[in-house]
């Protein structure tokens, strides 16, 4: 399925965000020609959709292959987020208006008035690993008992460029091998995720890749209220709930930057997939000038996004 339906068709569902812009499809799990099989950690990275009914045993199903892909030989972590509403300050929003739609699809959902949607990722050692997994095929037996809608679904072969989390940034195979395998996100936590899609020309790459990792690590270093800052507390090293009536926020749990293993028509595609201690956490983060200067130098790249939805995560299984 193409990104640019998938998000669309959420959008659509969901009245307010109707103005999502689309994709192109980056639903592609085999190298195109003259690619190569990606190097290093991989992840396969799944959106579906599925009627409220099915929820119980959707997830019952995800979490027996879950248990079924931990016996794999390189596995590292799956993880299912439920979508539960879209970031407003992403798509520049008045800050009066931030966290508006913190639980629009979820709510909607409620109401029966859309689907819910889901995604998924699937982390293995090596691109072989993952094949030799059937960890596709797996899935696509599951969902496609839930109805028409849920055959319409996508996936992506993803590589990691960059990690971090609040002790430091990671980018040698070894270290995103192990942060893979210790996601942070279990649903007792209560996180929050975002994952913002983006899609870029391919011959822009290498750059684009340089300036959103330096973008990462000031997600993973900054934070309000901070040192110089009238109400700075020491007690509070990693900064202070956001909220909806305060700019404060605290450090990212975790952040990652994913790129599509393969091009599509020329492009490639990301995602800025984060864990956030509160959507106000995250929202606030996007108002400090600081992650403001780093993101336009991503903008000139962008050609596709950003779009990011928040989720919940409903499962996680670490190697």
């Amino acid at each position: 399925m193409k990104r640019r339906d998938f998000l669309k068709s959420a959008a659509i569902s969901a009245g307010a965000l109707a103005a999502i812009p689309g994709f192109a499809n980056a639903g592609r799990i085999e190298p195109g020609k003259e690619e190569k099989a990606p190097e290093g950690p991989v992840t396969l990275y799944i959106e579906c959709r599925l009627m409220g009914q099915h929820k119980d045993n959707f997830l019952d199903a995800m979490g027996k292959l879950s248990q079924e892909m931990k016996k794999k030989k390189g596995f590292l972590s799956l993880s299912l987020k439920n979508m539960v509403g879209d970031s407003t300050m992403v798509k520049n929003y008045p800050s009066d208006l931030k966290g508006v739609l913190k639980t629009a699809y979820l709510d909607a959902a409620k109401q029966n008035t859309m689907p819910l949607f889901y995604s998924l990722f699937l982390r293995f050692e090596s691109y072989r690993d993952l094949k030799a997994s059937k960890a596709s095929e797996a899935f696509a037996k599951i969902i496609k008992q839930y109805g028409p809608i849920s055959k319409n679904y996508h996936e992506g072969v993803y590589v990691t460029v960059s990690a971090g989390d609040r002790k430091r940034i990671y980018t040698s195979r070894k270290e995103i091998i192990e942060f893979l395998k210790t996601q942070k996100d279990a649903p007792r936590e209560d996180l929050v995720t975002v994952n913002n899609h983006v899609g870029i020309f391919t011959k822009d790459k290498e750059a684009f890749n340089k300036a959103s990792t330096a973008l990462l690590k000031i997600a993973q270093d900054t934070f309000r209220p901070a040192k110089g800052d009238y109400d700075y507390n020491p007690r509070f090293p990693e900064g202070q709930p956001g909220s909806y009536q305060n700019r404060h926020y605290r450090k990212a749990v975790t952040t990652e930057i994913l790129q599509s293993a393969f091009s599509a028509g020329g492009m490639t595609h990301y995602l800025f997939h984060g864990t956030w201690q509160t959507v106000w956490d995250h929202e606030n983060s996007h108002l400090d000038i600081r992650f403001r200067e780093g993101v336009m130098k991503l903008f000139p790249y962008i050609v596709e996004g950003p779009v990011e939805p928040f989720y919940k995560t409903a499962i996680l299984e670490n190697a």
